[in-house]
């Protein structure tokens, strides 16, 4: 029974606390209700009488009617602006694309984005030089399947003054007929001379009027084996020179004498060829028109002078003529002819390796040529497979009309199965 009652009792002070708390809780609440409507009535009192005290004596501020625009603020005006702005380059826009549009009706593009000439047009291909353009005649255009690309035949124009191509008027010159890929034509600014039955071509490229640009850095190194060449050569002419006049004093002392000052006038031709060499700049060599005018040939005319200081006045001479002339033996004569022209060994011999190495790279070039190209051709064959079967699988973008028929019902039957099966579900 105690238990009983302490159960109760605790039961008791339970409830009564929590009937305590629930009051203390709701008047709180009503306490805040009452403090924040009193908080408003005193924001309102105070926004009437600053309302009443500020615009008491002040008249109303005039309404703008139709007649009067009412003022924009800097925003509101530049962001009309800015509106005005962007409708008008719309409209540029769109009269560009129109305009664009037109030009290309009736133009055929290459998959890749060349645009294909039409049959009559004037076009630039690769001349025979680098920086040298064909004027040509687009004959026909022909689409390959197997490449992807168009191939475009012209009738090669012959130049009939400055700046004006035609085409061969003569009966035993039969026009020339060549085709190129469309990436490698340009079309050219030209315009039709009645009276001459011609083209006037402006961007027409040739290797008088097109400036060569020069690349420094192969230009240093060709001058660095161009010194190394001269260098070898006239060391080598030196050596060859001094060897034979040892090995000829052996036999004879006059002739070996005549064969050195041969050698010697050799080396003093290839220092002045060199020289002239070095001269020649872009508006040719000096006396090209002349060439007995060379300095070079001032070595062999010394030649002539040193033989014939040698045999009037240190002997070895056979008689002299009856004005005086020295009669120089002929095996003498030879071996100074012979010494003049040693420089032809050196030079004979760098000219074979220079051919031998050129050969040897021209057939590694071309086997590496061949093996590289075949790798890109089958690599651009892939890419416009590839390019032209994800083209030819949107109706949007085939150009085969029975293609884009059949691509456009197979879409339209796929959306009615989808739509069938929405509807089932």
């Amino acid at each position: 029974a105690s238990d009983d009652e302490l159960n109760d009792s605790l039961k008791k002070i339970g409830d009564e606390r929590s009937q305590s708390l629930d009051s203390a809780i709701n008047d709180e609440a009503k306490a805040k209700e009452m403090a924040a409507e009193a908080a408003r009535q005193r924001v309102e009192e105070l926004k009437e009488k600053a309302k009443n005290s500020a615009f008491a004596n002040k008249p109303p501020a005039p309404r703008p009617n139709a007649e009067e625009p009412a003022g924009m603020s800097f925003m509101s005006k530049a962001l009309e602006d800015t509106e005005e702005e962007k409708a008008a380059q719309r409209i540029v826009d769109e009269e560009q694309a129109a305009k664009r549009a037109k030009a290309m009706e009736g133009v055929e593009i290459d998959p890749r984005g060349f645009i294909v000439p039409q049959i009559g047009d004037i076009v630039l291909c690769p001349g025979k030089w680098a920086n040298e353009d064909m004027v040509a005649l687009v004959e026909s255009t022909q689409f390959v399947d197997a490449r992807m690309s168009w191939n475009i035949d012209v009738i090669e124009l012959n130049p009939v003054g400055p700046g004006i191509y035609g085409r061969s008027s003569s009966a035993w010159r039969k026009p020339i007929k060549r085709w190129f890929d469309v990436s490698e034509i340009r079309p050219a600014r030209a315009e039709y001379v009645d009276d001459q039955d011609a083209w006037r071509v402006e961007n027409a490229r040739d290797m008088i009027n097109t400036p060569v640009v020069v690349n420094e850095t192969a230009r240093e190194i060709g001058l660095e084996e161009y010194g190394a060449l001269k260098a070898k050569l006239v060391t080598d002419t030196a050596l060859l020179g001094l060897g034979g006049s040892v090995a000829i004093a052996a036999f004879d002392q006059g002739t070996a004498v005549c064969f050195g000052l041969g050698s010697l006038a050799s080396i003093a031709y290839i220092g002045l060829l060199a020289s002239q060499v070095e001269e020649v700049g872009p508006g040719g060599a000096p006396n090209a028109g002349l060439p007995l005018l060379s300095p070079r040939f001032l070595a062999p005319l010394a030649l002539f002078v040193a033989i014939f200081v040698k045999f009037t006045y240190f002997g070895g001479a056979t008689g002299f003529t009856e004005g005086g002339v020295p009669k120089v033996p002929p095996k003498d004569i030879a071996a100074a002819g012979v010494g003049f022209l040693v420089y032809k060994i050196p030079l004979l011999l760098e000219s074979t390796k220079q051919v031998y190495l050129t050969l040897d790279d021209a057939g590694d070039a071309v086997e590496s040529g061949i093996g590289e190209g075949y790798k890109q051709w089958q690599g651009r064959v892939k890419d416009n497979f590839a390019e032209a079967r994800v083209r030819e699988s949107n109706p949007s973008t085939t150009w085969n009309p029975f293609t884009k028929i059949r691509l456009t019902v197979e879409e339209q039957y796929k959306k009615e199965q989808e739509e069938k099966e929405k509807n089932q579900d």
